[in-house]
């Protein structure tokens, strides 16, 4: 798995463990250092099961957490779309690649810029249906959204 890969399910994996999106998560792990984490300590964690490290990431974040995801604020999936955070974490890193090598980004750049995208909003929201769509068609979104910002 690469660490693109990595860190991006660590993303959605979480955003589904703490019933936030994914937008969210990305800037909480942003904001505490966690990319970073993942970043450094990846040739360790990579090889944890998906429940062992949603764990580490609770103990890590501690009260964080609680500060960041406000009540009410979250998304309520339980027992509806829950393969979703599963589709988005496959697909998010090739979505990615497209942004850091069409913009010449680093890979933490063009992750940035996708999460805090409308297009990566819209893609954590379930409701929207994105993602049922290709990475192409996502990308498509992402780049129509960044030309619609420098016409204005």
């Amino acid at each position: 798995m690469s660490r693109l890969s990595f860190q991006t399910f660590c993303i959605e994996f979480y955003s589904h463990h703490i019933k936030q999106s994914s937008d969210k998560v990305f800037r909480l792990f942003e904001r505490e250092g966690v990319l970073d984490l993942l970043e450094r300590e990846y040739e360790d964690l990579h090889g944890m099961g998906m429940e062992y490290m949603m764990q580490f990431l609770d103990e890590y974040l501690g009260e964080r957490v609680e500060k960041c995801c406000i009540a009410g604020s979250g998304i309520d999936n339980a027992g509806e779309g829950m393969e979703h955070y599963l589709i988005r974490a496959t697909i998010i890193p090739g979505i990615v690649e497209r942004i850091q090598e069409y913009y010449h980004m680093t890979e933490r750049e063009a992750l940035r810029a996708f999460y805090h995208s409308a297009t990566g909003a819209s893609l954590a929201d379930d409701e929207t249906g994105l993602y049922g769509q290709s990475e192409l068609f996502l990308f498509g979104l992402f780049l129509e959204e960044e030309r619609n910002l420098w016409e204005k």
